[in-house]
Order: C-alpha cells, then sequence, then structure tokens
C-alpha cells in the first residue's frame, strides 16, 4: 500500500504511521532545506539560567522529535525541514531581533516564539513593523488576549483556570492567595484571576500578590503573609519551573499542609521537586502517563530520540505546533505567510491527546487535563474533551 505525504503527516503523532516509508522526490526538490526557526532562552535577561531550564530542553525535544518524523515522512512540500535555534534571552525585544536576524541572514521561513508570555504580540508587531511576514507558531501557555497574526497550540491561561474551578469545585476558591507578579501579560492574568476565582468566592478575598524584585524562587515571605492572613489556596501563576519552591519554601516553614495549591503552569519536572506527602494541582494539556495509546507511543518516541525520560506538555505542545504547521504548508501548498495562515484558520488536527482546532482567533479548542501532582508524576484527575481557549479578542 501506498502511503501519500500529506497522510504520513497527518499520522505523526498518533502514532500511526510515524515509520512509514517517505515516497521519493526528485532531488532538485530537495536540494534546498525548509528552514524553520525557533526563540528559545538560554538564560533571562538578567543573567539567570534557572528562569527556564528545564523547558528549553523540553522545547529542543518537541521540535527536534516533529522535525525528524516529519522529515521521515518525506519533509514538507518535497523539501527536508531544518531546524536553526537563536536565544531570545528571555526577552520580547532581543527575541524579535534574534528572530529577525533567523529570516533576513539564515533563510528561515517560519518561526517558532520563544516561552515568554510576552513574545506573540511583540514579536508579530515588530515583524510587522520592519515588513517581514513568515508564518509564526507559539506552543506555550498564555493569557490568549492577543489576536494578530501567530497561530496558538499552547494552552491558554483560562483554560487552566476554567478547568481547575470545575474539577476543584467551591472550596478552591476559598480564601484564595494568588502568586504572580508585575509583567503585562501576568497583570493580565491576575485580572482573569480575579474574574474567574475571586470574584463571588466564598471567605475573605486576598490581594494578588507581585513578585517583581524578589531573588527568582524566593518565596518565604510571601508564604508568611499568607499563613498570617489565613490563607486556605495559592493560586501560582509564575511560568516558570522554579515556582514550585512556593510549595518547597512553605514545607520548609512547617506550613505545606495548611494550603492548597492550583498551579497554571506545571510539569513532570516541577512534580518530582514536591516534597514527600504533599499534593498540587494543575491543568495541562498533556500529561505523560496518560493511558492513552497515542501518548504512550508519544512518549515512547520522545525518550528514544532524548535518551531521557522526561517528557512534559512543553515537549508535547512544540511537537504539536510544527505538525500543524507543516500541515498548513502542505494544504496551502507554499510556505508563503498568507495562504499558511488562511490553512491555519480552523486547522483540525488529530494529535497525541484527541482533536485540536485553532479558530479564527488563532486559539485552539483541545483536550485539558486537571491533574493531581505528587512527587512521583502527574497522575490525570479529569479529562476536558474540548477546552474552549476563553480568548477575549475578536
Amino acid at each position: 500500500m501506498t502511503i501519500s505525504r500529506r497522510e504520513a503527516l497527518a499520522a505523526i503523532g498518533t502514532g500511526v504511521g510515524a515509520a512509514a516509508a517517505a515516497p521519493a522526490f526528485p532531488a532538485i526538490l530537495q536540494a534546498r532545506p525548509l528552514r524553520i526557526g525557533a526563540l528559545i532562552s538560554h538564560r533571562d535577561a538578567q543573567g539567570q539560567d534557572e528562569l527556564i531550564q528545564p523547558y528549553d530542553a523540553q522545547m529542543r525535544l518537541g521540535l527536534e522529535l516533529a522535525i525528524a518524523e516529519i522529515n521521515a515522512a518525506g519533509g514538507i512540500l518535497g523539501r527536508q525541514v531544518e531546524l536553526l535555534v537563536a536565544d531570545d534571552q528571555g526577552s520580547p525585544a532581543p527575541g524579535a531581533r534574534a528572530a529577525m536576524d533567523l529570516i533576513r541572514n539564515e533563510g528561515v521561513e517560519a518561526i517558532v516564539g520563544g516561552f515568554v508570555m510576552a513574545m506573540p504580540p511583540y514579536l508579530d508587531r515588530a515583524l510587522e513593523r520592519e515588513g517581514l511576514d513568515v508564518p509564526v507558531v507559539h506552543a506555550v501557555q498564555t493569557p490568549g488576549t492577543y489576536c494578530g497574526r501567530v497561530a496558538h497550540f499552547g494552552s491558554t491561561t483560562l483554560q487552566a483556570i476554567t478547568t481547575l474551578v470545575e474539577h476543584r469545585g467551591p472550596e478552591s476558591r476559598r480564601r484564595t492567595f494568588q502568586v504572580a507578579d508585575w509583567s503585562p501579560s501576568q497583570r493580565t492574568v491576575s485580572n482573569q484571576f480575579y474574574q474567574r476565582v475571586q470574584g463571588g468566592a466564598t471567605g475573605a478575598a486576598l490581594v494578588t500578590t507581585p513578585i517583581r524584585g524578589n531573588h527568582p524562587g524566593e518565596y518565604t515571605s510571601l508564604v508568611r503573609w499568607a499563613r498570617d492572613l489565613e490563607a486556605e489556596n495559592f493560586w501560582i501563576s509564575i511560568p516558570r519551573p522554579y515556582a514550585v519552591n512556593v510549595v518547597a519554601q512553605a514545607a520548609a516553614l512547617g506550613s505545606a499542609s495548611e494550603f492548597a495549591y492550583h498551579f497554571l503552569e506545571f510539569s513532570e519536572w516541577q512534580a518530582s521537586q514536591l516534597p514527600d506527602g504533599v499534593e498540587a494541582w494543575t491543568s495541562v494539556p498533556f500529561v505523560a502517563s496518560e493511558d492513552r495509546a497515542g501518548v504512550r507511543e508519544l512518549v515512547e518516541r520522545a525518550r528514544r530520540h532524548a535518551g531521557d525520560d522526561l517528557v512534559t506538555h512543553v515537549a508535547y505542545s512544540h511537537h504539536t505546533a510544527v505538525r500543524g504547521l507543516a500541515r498548513a504548508m502542505e494544504e496551502a501548498g507554499t510556505t508563503a505567510a498568507g495562504p499558511v495562515r488562511a490553512a491555519l484558520d480552523g486547522l483540525r488536527l488529530e494529535g497525541a491527546t484527541g482533536e485540536l482546532v485553532l479558530g479564527s482567533d488563532g486559539y485552539a479548542t483541545m483536550p485539558m487535563y486537571v491533574a493531581r501532582a505528587t512527587r512521583h508524576g502527574l497522575e490525570v484527575a479529569q479529562r476536558f474533551e474540548a477546552a474552549a481557549p476563553g480568548t477575549t479578542c475578536a
């Protein structure tokens, strides 16, 4: 049986046909690789590397695995794909400069945005201002409030908040204490938190607390403050791996059991850093331990590729973003930005966890999982089949 390139690409990530033999294309069509650029932080603007590890490696894992599988299936439009990585320094302005350099000097034909929440709008506007138009996809959590030319394959903070509240119930809204910072994107998340969690909550509503100026990962004073206020629920919207320190430092103060912890961004790596006997809750688009054939197969392929056991939602979302980009280019018959964006509008993509559907605003309705986290990993507590992104723009 012969399998077409489009059918092979559609199968990648579901565990069906990932190793299908690729059809032969004339060598001349494959002479010029299709270059995809990715922005991955090595250190942040203050020189801290703990802000993004190990998510930097997880971003690479998802991108590299998807490209390897796409190339094995014949590439995109008959062209083999190359990944070029640039350091965005954990900040939008250097990230935009790095992206422009990739486009102008390295010939990349698409960009995968970085880990920083503020990157998509800043990058989109910078490219438009400079007259550079390539498809841009983003694969980490965002507030869902910017609707430009970027296609988002990561979840939104509202998807996480809504599903957590639905699963955890009224108790999760009692005497809440949110930890965020003063970045513009996090101020947006704090507004979402007020509307969806503190609005109409029972008991005393406690103030959102900025962490700007604290050493990264130092929350001891905030834990003491929450304890003094007799808070019951920590809501933590810090999209960095070190956010798990909130729990560790509460344990060091002997107060870990006084709070329920709700993270909008959490992974298997962070779970491994939890103190013994303490649990936390999160909502993510992928849980590596889920007993679903597509998930098991993707985890196995990712572990073989990386030579490591860690596979998180960050790897999954980046894998999915490249697959979606490839599908859109195949549907458009070109890598040109306009036709590719048109093909991304309404794209339906079957992945390891189920179907993802991109809306006209560039955000995805997708499966989401509320998971219970312990030191031993993430365990699915509830699956939401088609969680809407909750975007606030048209």
